[in-house]
């Protein structure tokens, strides 16, 4: 569904930019997928590699990652086009705002849990989190 026709696109409004806004938005949330199934993988080696408590403390910390990041992708990819060009700017910076102000409250919040354990909590979120700089070898549009 890539393809408008002229007489589509007049008709509901569609710019040209949004097949390819479409197209970004599933890659983002693709990516957030991708890494909540990594962050449950690390989660799965700690919980082999030592116990549930440092696996528990690992999966919280991709998860918030992958919270941050749903955040991110929700705002930054709510507006296309070039005729909004300002719009789609205001809902990155609002979106990477949001992100930021998100992580930090989500670990204070699994900091002040008393089971949590450092080590295997920053090792996955910082795993889940360098997981986007290897998202374009898996996904090629």
């Amino acid at each position: 569904m890539f393809f408008v026709t002229p007489s589509r696109a007049f008709s509901e409004g569609i710019t040209v930019a949004e097949p390819n806004s479409q197209q970004s938005r599933k890659a983002a949330y693709l990516l957030v997928l991708f890494q909540a199934v990594f962050a449950t993988l690390v989660a799965l080696f700690f919980l082999i590699a030592a116990d549930a408590a440092a696996a528990k403390s690992a999966f919280k910390g991709g998860l918030v990652a992958v919270i941050a990041n749903f955040v991110f992708a929700f705002f930054a990819f709510r507006h296309s086009g070039a005729d909004k060009a300002e719009l789609v700017a205001a809902s990155m910076m609002r979106g990477q705002s949001m992100k930021v102000l998100l992580t930090v409250v989500l670990c204070a919040v699994v900091f002040q849990q008393e089971q949590t354990v450092a080590g295997p909590f920053l090792t996955g979120f910082l795993l889940t989190l360098l997981t986007q700089w290897t998202a374009p070898f898996f996904f090629k549009h």
